[in-house]
């Protein structure tokens, strides 16, 4: 910004609200972080990280006095972080050598650079085993040099002369009978020197207890588990049909419409149902061969196990076109079409029981006022059979969300992406379940099953999702917390998204994720 438009900007803020406005560019802001206010970069870490930041034991390297240095040997350990603990409750920064992370530094240098750069009191913890320590001594020392820096905490009976001798006539907070009074020696000294706690009270609270006391989000008590997967039950046997001519493609793709098979190649076809009458140039016999498909790894060159999952596959895209549900070309799935009467409402049962409603269709808004942006979106259901390590079978359905413009067009590329987002970021797994639900349920033959083809040569897929009982429930009441923090990360996931682009996934939680 140039000063012209700066003396513009003061003036329209001058005008517009009566205000004198204080105008911070880069070069200003960063002689500021490199003179007065340089303490800000070891405040705010979450701003200045590493590696243009760097730091050491977890701590910003930045000149910034505020912390509470509490250093120990091991053997001291347990005193040194209760100790941390209950300054951290008082609201004191508090930075102790036993719950710092180290993992590939030298521990001895990164204390000496916290004592130059951040400590506003050294606390060390003496006893026997720490007056041995020649390295923490050395330390001690150190800080004994910078004026009245050095606050020192007697864990045991200990010799002064084993002390530098700045620190010699130096009387140490007292734990060795009592930590509590230790405590109130420390807290008062620092009052003394002028020392207050600058982390509000609650907010003191909250990291120490959540450092070592992390919210308990389950309870004793067994609840239900529900996946996205239904059980699915295949016909013994396939038929095979033999052609005396070649279907073209337009013949196969209207057929497939009506009829489910798999070309095994272009004169032999293989189905779990027989086809409608007239609609393949067979060769005549006296009855349809057939075999038992379980009992044959192979046909024709292909795996009878791919070829069932196939027929599952295109059965159940035959029980759509059936209900009603509507082809996309440039997607390649059937989805639920508006209704005449308007969006595709489901009745459902819920896993719980109750009858309720859930809509298949719908219209949402990206963005807002001037730029805002009406759309539609439907449901869809991908299906994905497969076979357990027991022999089962059963289906994983996943619903794939299919936003188009106001006239019915398909988005494109990212855009697809992010219209999908604005659809589902607000869906967690509590308004998956009764989508899916409505999905399944709305193909149903009769409650509770979909069904492709009669009698022994049906294929059937439960509208029941799997259920499991789970040993341990989630505490409702502790989770609740959580929630803004989840919507408010989906709004930071959403924008990421619309910034950079955003996949094709279906954004439903997948198999064996408790819905």
């Amino acid at each position: 910004m140039n000063a012209a438009e700066k003396d513009g900007a003061h003036e329209l803020v001058r005008s517009e609200f009566g205000w004198k406005l204080d105008l911070f560019d880069l070069e200003r802001l960063r002689v500021l972080l490199v003179g007065p206010q340089r303490h800000l970069l070891a405040q705010h870490p979450s701003i200045f990280t590493p590696p243009f930041f760097p730091q050491a034991g977890g701590e910003s390297l930045s000149e910034s006095r505020d912390t509470l240095v509490i250093d120990h040997v091991d053997s001291d350990h347990a005193l040194a972080t209760w100790l941390s603990r209950r300054l951290t409750l008082a609201g004191f920064r508090v930075w102790c050598r036993g719950t710092a992370p180290f993992a590939g530094e030298n521990q001895d240098e990164s204390v000496r650079k916290l004592i130059d750069l951040r400590a506003t009191q050294y606390i060390p913890v003496l006893s026997q085993s720490s007056m041995a320590d020649e390295l923490l001594l050395e330390r001690c020392a150190l800080a004994a040099g910078k004026g009245a820096l050095v606050l020192l905490c007697k864990a045991s009976e200990i010799e002064p002369s084993k002390l530098p001798s700045r620190l010699r006539s130096s009387t140490p907070a007292d734990f060795s009978r009592s930590w509590s009074t230790g405590l109130e020696q420390i807290v008062a000294r620092l009052a003394a020197l002028g020392i207050q706690p600058d982390i509000m009270l609650d907010q003191g609270k909250a990291i120490a207890l959540n450092d070592y006391m992390p919210t308990r989000v389950t309870i004793a008590k067994e609840e239900p588990v529900f996946a996205n997967i239904f059980a699915l039950r295949l016909p013994e046997t396939m038929l095979v049909y033999d052609l005396h001519s070649a279907l073209s493609t337009a013949k196969l793709d209207e057929l497939r419409t009506s009829w489910a098979f798999v070309e095994l190649n272009a004169y032999r076809l293989v189905a779990f149902t027989p086809p409608p009458e007239n609609a393949i140039p067979s060769v005549k016999a006296i009855r349809t061969p057939e075999f038992l498909w379980t009992e044959n790894p192979e046909r024709d060159g292909k795996k009878t196990e791919d070829v069932a999952k196939e027929l599952v596959r295109r059965s159940l895209t035959v029980v759509c076109a059936q209900k009603g549900l509507a082809w996309c070309p440039d997607r390649r799935i059937y989805y639920f079409p508006e209704r005449e009467d308007g969006a595709w409402t489901q009745r459902i049962r819920h896993v719980d029981g109750r009858d309720t409603r859930v809509s298949l269709t719908g219209k949402r808004t990206k963005g807002w006022g001037e730029r805002a942006s009406p759309f539609l979106y439907q449901l869809s259901p991908k299906f994905q059979p497969q076979r357990d390590v027991d022999g089962s079978w059963n289906v994983l359905v996943n619903v794939y969300v299919r936003p188009t413009d106001l006239n019915g067009k398909v988005y494109e590329l990212k855009e697809l992406g992010r219209r999908r987002k604005v659809v589902t970021k607000n869906w967690w797994n509590k308004d998956w379940l009764p989508r899916l639900l409505g999905v399944v349920q709305a193909l149903e033959a009769e409650p509770g099953l979909i069904r492709y083809g009669e009698g022994r040569r049906a294929l059937t897929m439960s509208t029941n999702p799997l259920k499991w009982m789970c040993p341990v429930g989630l505490d409702v009441h502790a989770l609740a917390g959580m929630v803004d923090m989840s919507e408010e990360l989906a709004e930071n996931r959403t924008r990421e998204d619309e910034e950079d682009g955003a996949d094709d996934s279906d954004g439903m939680p997948q198999a064996g994720e408790a819905p």
